[in-house]
């Protein structure tokens, strides 16, 4: 590894991998307001606009492990900027579009761009800053992300008001400045470990990961009991099993399961899916409340969360910096708990139908959310070897976009099939039974109120009675869902009191039914991995430990 660059180019590089995590979570929040000006421009049928934003997804999950692992491989610098020119041509592409089969084909492109560098500019942060810093950077850029990323749907109402090419050619002069910062202030962070990819692995994995995130997107729409659903759902453990037999079998693995071994690793990918859950649940079932119960429009409803989206930013450095001083384990499991907290405000006052009395609960979330994925990286990432931290960069990631879309479909499907169960008994309760017809059109009328936000004077006559109905069984559908975030919360609370430890904590045994060929060789503080035979007998001397230390 070079020596790290002056103070003043860490700074610059720390910009440039925020300003890159932000343009493409932001992305991500922002493209959902273009979709209805999309599908209508290029004259395609509704039913093709969730493809606009799940082949996007689909690469970005199946593809992130790859990417940290050229990153380690190939120079994470050199990965970063591959990803960025795909980046910026697929989002030119993307705003030129002319048919509806253009645009989703370059999503995926572009999904790809993302997946090479989202971690690899989390491993460069974490490379260019020396231990007692990276806290503290890694929280300024989780913090910025995340703040930056909840401001999408302001954005992309600002943006989509304009033209909705608007909303992918704003990613172009974003993805250059970024080219340009990292030219100027990262340098080479990672020699070639391996010269061989494990291209069958990444295979396997990416129908592994991108069945399961496909399965998980067709359940809103579907339901959970329908074979479109059910089979890619299979498919894709069935890919994860697959995977996991590979990669006990090869010799250069895509992933080094052996990782897994380091406790504080292992704890921030479960604590990543779960807060991920947490943040892309909600993001997606909270404008349903906004638009449908409070009847804001979608630029009132984006500025109404604000509440959740200040707190990000102002307390990721500050749990960065707690990180720094006492570890993960504590700022951790109360982050966790000021989730549950906020679940359990939401699901209490959301029936009062009253933005003001919603506000401390969607704070309590930012507020949570700040702290669990500030510090989550360095938890993680400290715990691993340094020429690893590409991979292990991709594999947090890839934990949290699946969360995010199990997160999506659990609490939507619970969301939605509460809801309809709710109404259904209402309207039988009262002597009438919803036709498919009916049915049909009520719910055509609520999916577009949802996109514009519901109009009492555009309400037919037809549905006027079951629209009103409705409204209660609504809303305890979606108490019923925040009761649903704080089960998930204080699982991750629990993790993380009782897997995260300051040091190095390394499970021995076996991982994955497989003994691992590693050997700890750390005291106890940074990382402590090594291939290389512990000299055993009498006169060996203890192996030294490692002088990168950043204990979680």
């Amino acid at each position: 590894m070079s020596a790290r660059p002056a103070p003043r180019l860490r700074w610059i590089a720390l910009a440039a991998m925020t300003l890159a995590n932000s343009m493409i979570l932001v992305d991500q929040t922002a493209v959902p307001l273009a979709l209805p000006d999309a599908v209508l421009d290029l004259g395609a049928e509704s039913s093709l606009g969730q493809w606009i934003l799940t082949a996007n997804v689909l690469p970005l999950a199946a593809f992130m492990v790859l990417g940290g692992r050229l990153g380690d491989l190939l120079g994470l610098k050199r990965v970063f900027l591959t990803g960025a020119v795909i980046y910026i041509v697929s989002s030119a592409l993307a705003g030129a579009a002319q048919s509806i089969e253009w645009l989703i084909a370059v999503r995926a492109t572009q999904g790809i761009g993302a997946a090479l560098m989202m971690p690899t500019s989390v491993a460069i942060v974490a490379g260019v800053f020396p231990d007692a810093e990276r806290g503290r950077a890694l929280g300024l850029l989780a913090g910025a992300s995340a703040f930056f990323a909840a401001l999408g749907p302001v954005v992309g109402g600002a943006l989509t008001e304009l033209d909705w090419r608007a909303v992918f050619f704003i990613n172009v002069p974003l993805a250059v400045v970024t080219i340009v910062l990292a030219l100027v202030a990262v340098p080479e962070l990672t020699r070639p470990a391996r010269t061989r990819i494990d291209f069958a692995g990444a295979v396997v994995l990416a129908i592994g990961l991108g069945a399961l995130v496909f399965g998980f997107s067709q359940s809103q729409a579907e339901g959970w009991v329908r074979p479109d659903v059910i089979v890619p759902i299979i498919v894709g453990a069935i890919g994860l099993v697959a995977f996991l037999a590979l990669e006990r079998r090869v010799h250069a693995p895509l992933i080094d399961l052996p990782l897994f071994r380091h406790l504080n690793f292992t704890a921030a990918n479960v604590s990543q899916t779960l807060a991920g859950m947490i943040e892309l649940g909600m993001g997606f079932v909270m404008p349903y409340y906004l638009l449908l119960a409070l009847e804001l429009d979608p630029a009132s409803a984006g500025l109404a969360l604000l509440p959740a989206t200040v707190p990000i930013i102002l307390a990721g450095p500050l749990a960065g910096r707690a990180f720094d001083k006492v570890g993960g384990r504590i700022p951790m499991a109360v982050g966790f708990l000021t989730l549950a907290a906020s679940g359990l405000w939401l699901a209490f006052t959301v029936g009062e139908q009253d933005l003001l009395l919603i506000v401390p609960g969607l704070i309590l979330q930012g507020i949570g959310l700040g702290i669990v994925l500030t510090v989550n990286d360095p938890v993680g990432l400290s715990s691993v070897p340094e020429k690893e931290r590409g991979e292990a960069a991709g594999v947090i990631n890839t934990s949290e976009q699946l969360g995010g879309a199990l997160g999506i479909a659990l609490l939507g499907s619970l969301m939605i099939g509460t809801y309809r169960a709710n109404l259904d008994d209402i309207v039988t309760r009262a002597g009438e039974t919803i036709t498919r017809t009916r049915g049909e059109e009520l719910k055509a009328f609520l999916l577009h109120s949802e996109q514009t936000g519901l109009d009492p004077d555009r309400i037919p006559p037809s549905l006027r009675r079951l629209v009103i109905e409705a409204g209660d069984a609504f809303l305890d559908a979606f108490a019923l869902t925040m009761l649903a975030t704080v089960i998930i919360a204080l699982l991750g609370a629990a993790v993380t009191f009782i897997w995260v430890r300051r040091g190095d904590p390394v499970k021995e045994g076996r991982i994955f039914s497989r003994r691992s060929r590693w050997a700890y060789s750390s005291t106890g503080h940074g990382a402590g991995l090594t291939k290389r035979p512990i000299p055993r007998g009498p006169t060996s001397a203890p192996v030294p430990a490692s002088p990168d230390s950043g204990g979680a």
